[in-house]
């Protein structure tokens, strides 16, 4: 009888030992993970990932922005705002009419929600300040990548003083890629200087096709708050404001596909106002696969301006993007020795009774 209680409390104690090992390791898998795209808050220098620039000018590619400035001349560039400060900034855009300024990444994506943020600021600019920033999300380039070679030289079609597809966009960046991607703007001018019948905040986000690279197209259309003559979704939202030179943008967007819902919040730190949305995508966008994709940040001005920068970026999923999750094969094949042994076991107790 010894013998039996003590083989009967092995097996369960091993069992035990390999559900708990699976679970952890299942459990550790599916915790958020946060890779940090950029940080220079508080006079860091750092850059987690590899990444490309793309410049616009009007609609003609230009080399000239975006551009790193560090704390030996950063305050050059707080200056504008009187302000006396050596903190880096990597600045997307100059003070100037229609221009754009990217950045972009890739990441492998291994399904779940995706969350980007960033916190960002401006030092000069008119009033009030546009066209705001952008987060790109899910671009699948096959005429470019992510290296060396292909800085300031992304294929791409952008809406330079278009109004089209929104009314109040500015000049936009739109990259090749060959299925569709998101493009979300978070832009002041909505509300503080332009409103119209279906506009509601300051949020433009667009779906966006350019396999070709040099002619986008929109999704849906006719935009469904502004009707015919415009695409997409613009101006949506609640909440509005207008930051001041200097203030501290933070704008966080997250997509979650097993719902199709995407949203997003822009605050100012310095002042707390907020503007926020919250968006179905519906039969417009399919949500992606698992894969290797880029994702990006740009900053943009139309006939108003600032020159925005970048003191950090961040990007957070559902699941770690590395080898990290265990696979399915390995669990089975443990549920299964777990089963024989148990039986085994059991048949070994039978036996002894008889």
């Amino acid at each position: 009888m010894l013998t039996k209680h003590r083989l009967i409390i092995t097996v369960s104690v091993a069992l035990l030992v390999v559900v708990l090992v699976i679970v952890g390791a299942v459990t550790k898998a599916q915790q958020p993970y946060t890779q940090v795209i950029l940080n220079l808050l508080n006079g860091q220098q750092y850059f987690g990932t590899p990444h490309v620039y793309q410049g616009d000018n009007g609609g003609a590619p230009t080399s000239q922005w975006s551009v790193y400035y560090g704390p030996s001349n950063a305050s050059s560039y707080w200056s504008h705002a009187g302000i006396s400060s050596n903190q880096p900034v990597l600045k997307l855009v100059p003070a100037q009419q229609g221009v754009a300024g990217a950045m972009f990444w890739s990441e492998t994506y291994s399904g779940g929600s995706v969350t980007i943020t960033m916190v960002s600021t401006f030092s000069e600019g008119s009033s009030p300040p546009a066209d705001g920033l952008e987060i790109y999300l899910f671009l699948k380039p096959t005429m470019w990548g992510i290296s060396p070679a292909y800085n300031w030289s992304i294929p791409y079609w952008a809406t330079k003083s278009y109004h089209y597809p929104s009314p109040t966009a500015g000049d936009v960046i739109l990259p090749q890629s060959s299925t569709p991607y998101i493009m979300v703007q978070w832009d002041p001018w909505w509300q503080t200087a332009a409103t119209q019948s279906g506009v509601t905040g300051q949020w433009n986000v667009w779906i966006v096709t350019n396999p070709s690279g040099n002619n986008a197209g929109f999704s849906p259309s006719p935009s469904p708050n502004l009707g015919s003559g415009y695409a997409c979704w613009d101006g949506i939202g609640t909440g509005y404001f207008e930051p001041n030179p200097g203030d501290r943008i933070n704008i966080t967007v997250t997509y979650n596909p097993s719902t199709n819902m995407l949203s997003g919040v822009a605050t100012d730190l310095n002042t707390g106002q907020s503007a926020s949305f919250t968006l179905n995508l519906g039969n417009y966008y399919t949500p992606p696969g698992s894969g290797s994709y880029v994702f990006g940040i740009a900053g943009n001005t139309g006939a108003a301006y600032a020159n925005w920068a970048l003191l950090y970026v961040a990007m957070t999923t559902s699941i770690k993007p590395t080898p990290s999750v265990v696979p399915t094969w390995i669990i089975a094949a443990a549920v299964i020795v777990v089963v024989v042994v148990l039986v085994v076991a059991l048949l070994m107790i039978k036996r002894r009774k008889r």
